[in-house]
């Protein structure tokens, strides 16, 4: 019996360890294990791979997941028979078209059919995506799969410099209490800070945390960094310490986001992309800004009509997702082979965030947030914008104030208005609401765009 039979088939040590990982983190010993840095050696040698020799590595991980899929998942045993189809009749990446897509809601009415049947899930915890849609997804995943998944990351950031067990410090994860903004995991040498800053003294206890910490790499969302670079910035805060990195993960990354933090902290922003799900994951090379897709971790398609990302991920047996619709969207096309690193993987320019993340007029055209984000750049009164698209024709702007309203955040927020209907379209109304915080997520994400639309009908990328 291995350790994730062992770890799983204790009662209440799966939900034990989870509160214990949220207080001090987890032993070395148990992360960094065997299977750990034998992943993480393997991705360092095989990411010098030719395309072919990484393209035959993917068939093979493709083969064997269909071949599992088929034999102990009843969902997709069903799917190859509809089709007259066995696993063997996928001979090459090309033919993974032959098997439908599979969206979330499909996988939510047929979850109990997509649990392998050769896996006792009876002590597995169950997983769930941020919920940034309202409607968090579950499925299971197994310990030696977050081993895994942590060695992929770490394998990213190694990019930057970052070595496995190194000390950082994170502004992301679950809104911590107003009372106590920063927990300390010592266990993972991860100091946690609240991704909520609301005011001068939260930014100056920051400040003061980072640095006695001593940490060189600072990881979270891109809005909560931003915000902290901002209030820096705004409150003309000296910065004691000296990042080698900023981590972005978990959300869309804007060009002015990128910028402030950058000058700020004076050191590289390098930003990654991944999902709870564990289907694709991307960052950046350590010379460009492109997203490198890890072809190791799965099989990454691009809708050409709709620009989403279709994943096929290989670390999850228990629900496997196979050409499952991400509603994540890609502002270009996949090629191969980087200019200006050398590595053969796939890549794309920009990851503009979830199809639901965009403004839809009522022609049927989507305005990617990477346009309406320009007239948001060096804001002097407004700390936080939120937008909520209630119609095709009517969209709530929700602005978040660093002091009272003033003559100058008046000016502020026409200008504000007048620039996003010049955008947008100027038959569209914008109602304005000054509130004191603007609401996250249960995970503690900043979402920018908020979309009642249910039913866009035929959309079209601009």
């Amino acid at each position: 019996m291995d350790i994730n039979n062992i770890f799983y088939s204790i009662p209440y040590l799966p939900s034990l360890a989870k509160v214990v990982y949220n207080k001090v983190g987890i032993p070395d010993f148990i992360r960094y294990n065997d299977t750990f840095w034998k992943t993480y050696n393997f991705l360092q040698k095989s990411q010098w791979w030719p395309r072919d020799k990484l393209q035959e590595y993917q068939l093979k991980q493709l083969k064997r997941l269909l071949h599992h899929s088929y034999e102990n998942v009843p969902y997709y045993h069903k799917v190859f028979k509809e089709r007259n189809i066995k696993p063997e009749d996928i001979r090459s990446l090309e033919d993974l078209n032959k098997l439908p897509c599979i969206d979330k809601d499909t996988f939510r009415s047929h979850f109990n059919e997509i649990i392998a049947r050769n896996v006792n899930i009876q002590n597995l915890p169950l997983s769930h995506t941020s919920g940034t849609t309202g409607k968090p997804l579950q499925f299971y995943q197994t310990y030696t799969e977050n081993i895994l998944e942590w060695a992929f990351i770490c394998f990213q950031w190694s990019r930057v410099g970052y070595r496995p067990g190194e000390k950082r410090v994170e502004m992301r994860g679950p809104i911590i209490s107003k009372g106590k903004p920063a927990i300390y995991r010592p266990l993972d040498k991860v100091l946690r800070l609240s991704p909520i800053i609301r005011d001068r003294e939260t930014v100056e206890f920051y400040i003061r945390s980072i640095n006695s910490f001593g940490a060189r790499y600072l990881h979270g969302y891109p809005s909560a960094i931003a915000t902290f670079a901002n209030m820096i910035k705004k409150y003309g805060l000296e910065v004691p310490f000296k990042l080698k990195a900023v981590l972005f993960s978990s959300e869309e990354v804007y060009d002015w986001e990128r910028k402030v933090v950058e000058e700020v902290f004076n050191c590289r922003v390098f930003s990654h992309y991944g999902l709870a799900e564990h289907v694709a994951l991307a960052s950046e090379c350590e010379k460009s800004d492109f997203y490198h897709f890890v072809p190791q971790y799965g099989i990454v398609e691009v809708d050409p009509k709709t620009h989403e990302i279709i994943a096929t991920g290989f670390l999850n047996f228990v629900n496997p997702f196979i050409r499952y619709k991400t509603t994540d969207v890609a502002s270009s096309t996949i090629f191969y082979e980087c200019r200006y690193c050398g590595r053969q993987f796939p890549i794309v320019k920009r990851i503009e965030g979830r199809i639901e993340d965009f403004i839809v007029t009522s022609s049927g055209v989507v305005i990617s947030p990477a346009v309406i984000t320009h007239p948001f750049k060096d804001l002097k009164t407004i700390k936080n914008t939120q937008l909520v698209q209630v119609d095709y024709d009517y969209i709530i702007l929700r602005v978040e104030l660093y002091e009272r309203p003033c003559e100058e955040s008046e000016k502020e927020i026409k200008q504000l208005t007048n620039d996003l209907l010049r955008i947008i379209n100027s038959n569209v109304k914008i109602e304005v609401e000054i509130v004191d915080e603007i609401e996250r997520t249960l995970s503690g994400k900043f979402k920018w765009i908020v979309s009642k639309i249910t039913n866009t009908g035929k959309i079209f990328f601009e």
